[in-house]
């Protein structure tokens, strides 16, 4: 089966004008469930679906219970998995900006992700063919989207009221994709009227 994908659309604001570049991205088709992943080794192999369920069970356990120790887990032939933490947000469902150790208690943070680094081994098997796919991404039509000068008075006035902005809330403001998002809010950084604040799992921008 081939890989198929498609070009996702990310326009960049040079002074007044937009410009838009194409990068290409996979395009899911389904998702398949380890039911009937679990049919398929049985049909190739010996183990049962029985066997494979009560395994990847025993996996699962075994692996929250080392990664709530704050280890890392190696699952053989396809990568390690790890974790991420982040702080509650606030009332108005933003990340808070920490700029001391003394702000942050252990019961307001939680896990925001479990990361995946693939082995190499396993990357290689990962070889398409690809083919461009025939319905291309929704998401490539932003509706509605304010001019540049409008999201550039959107930004400015959220950042008088709230000090700070995400690419989450500017997006939510301004209607754009998350790559266009951030590509403008990065953009305004190199300009010089906005500044990167906290790390990179809670970045916001604020003002120069």
């Amino acid at each position: 089966m081939p890989i198929k994908y498609d070009f996702k659309k990310l326009p960049r604001t040079t002074g007044n004008e937009e410009t838009v570049r194409l990068y290409p991205q996979v395009v899911k088709s389904k998702t398949i469930t380890f039911a009937k992943l679990a049919k398929e080794i049985e049909e190739a192999t010996s183990y049962t679906v029985g066997d494979l369920k009560g395994m990847m069970k025993a996996i699962a356990q075994m692996t929250a219970k080392h990664l709530n120790a704050s280890e890392h887990v190696e699952l053989e032939g396809l990568g390690t998995l790890s974790l991420s933490i982040a702080c509650e947000k606030d009332a108005e469902g933003h990340q808070p900006v920490i700029t001391s150790p003394s702000q942050v208690k252990p019961h307001q943070l939680h896990v925001s992700r479990v990361n995946f680094d693939a082995k190499p081994e396993f990357m290689k098997e990962l070889t398409g063919p690809f083919v461009r796919a025939k319905e291309p991404f929704p998401a490539n039509q932003e509706q509605d989207v304010p001019t540049p000068a409008e999201r550039r008075a959107l930004l400015m006035s959220h950042l008088d009221e709230h000090g700070y902005i995400s690419t989450t809330t500017y997006m939510q403001l301004t209607r754009l994709t998350r790559h266009h998002a951030s590509a403008e809010l990065n953009a305004l950084v190199h300009e010089g009227l906005l500044a990167r604040s906290g790390p990179s799992t809670h970045l916001v921008f604020v003002k120069a």
